[in-house]
């Protein structure tokens, strides 16, 4: 905690309305003391918005620490904090212990990093908290990383092409080139590219052995289910075979086209006049009127 004040040159003491006046000078010797090098500055809570303060100004931001109760810190407030403060500058604050969770959630979205606990050596800052504030809250020293508000790096792009939309022609039919990093059209450089047919093997390229890829047809043309077969081929077979033995019924008797002398009682050719067994029978259409 001392390099931190020793090492910083502006620092920035944001008080709230609730505080007592008499008790800023002191604190502003207290900090001295800590930043002999340091130009230390004062401003209201309720006006730092509006004063529209340079971007990196402080090394150092002390909030909430004059007063004797805790002052509840929003989005607003924090992001100002951020873009006051330098790169790894520091804000300093006491948080109650039941809103640490949302306060630390709320200083990672705005920015800050390594927020961590300051222990009892720190406890000079919060001379001015009631007991009661000292119990139920914490000190917390949270930094700025080591950039600024804006930064930006540029992405390397050499040797990498890219495509780009040329044109919409007809049909909706859309037009495409191939681009290098310093936006030349890269026609004639192949380098990019990778020849499909060099990721092909021998192996890849022999033809398939119809032995060892049962498809259901074996090699006599014959079709035939696989055990669990799942492609309806096992259905077609069976459908096919009860077709056949349809065609091919034959009466037990083999007298059913004799007529009714030599049909036995349950012939369903009953009262038929005698016919072949290759012939179409036609019944008759018969009235009970």
């Amino acid at each position: 905690m001392d390099d931190i004040f020793a090492n910083a040159k502006n620092i920035l003491i944001i008080w709230t309305a609730d505080n007592d006046s008499s008790k800023l000078p002191a604190f502003q010797q207290l900090i001295q003391e800590k930043s002999e090098q340091a130009q230390i500055e004062f401003e209201n809570i309720e006006k730092l918005l509006e004063s529209q303060r340079k971007i990196s100004s402080f090394d150092i931001i002390l909030f909430d620490l004059i007063n004797e109760k805790d002052t509840p810190v929003n989005i607003d407030l924090l992001n100002e904090f951020f873009r006051l403060l330098r790169p790894n500058g520091y804000l300093i604050t006491h948080i109650e212990q039941t809103n640490q969770s949302q306060v630390m959630n709320n200083f990672k979205m705005c920015g800050f990093s390594n927020c961590n606990p300051l222990d009892s050596n720190s406890s000079f800052l919060i001379e001015n908290k009631s007991d009661d504030a000292k119990k139920l809250g914490l000190l917390w020293l949270c930094q700025k990383p080591n950039f600024e508000i804006g930064y930006s790096v540029p992405l390397k792009r050499t040797g990498v092409s890219f495509l780009r939309q040329l044109s919409t022609s007809g049909r909706g039919r859309k037009t495409w080139t191939v681009e290098n990093d310093d936006g030349d059209d890269n026609d004639d450089d192949d380098e990019n590219f990778i020849d499909t047919n060099n990721l092909l093997d021998e192996n890849d390229r022999k033809k398939p052995d119809a032995k060892n890829n049962d498809s259901g047809t074996t090699s006599s043309d014959v079709k035939k289910a696989s055990k669990n077969c799942t492609c309806g081929l096992a259905q077609e077979l069976e459908q096919g075979e009860h077709a056949s033995a349809q065609q091919n019924v034959k009466s037990s008797c083999v007298n059913c086209n004799r007529g009714d002398a030599s049909q036995s009682a349950g012939s369903p050719s009953r009262g038929l006049s005698p016919f072949k067994p290759s012939e179409r029978v036609v019944f008759q259409k018969m009235s009970d009127v």
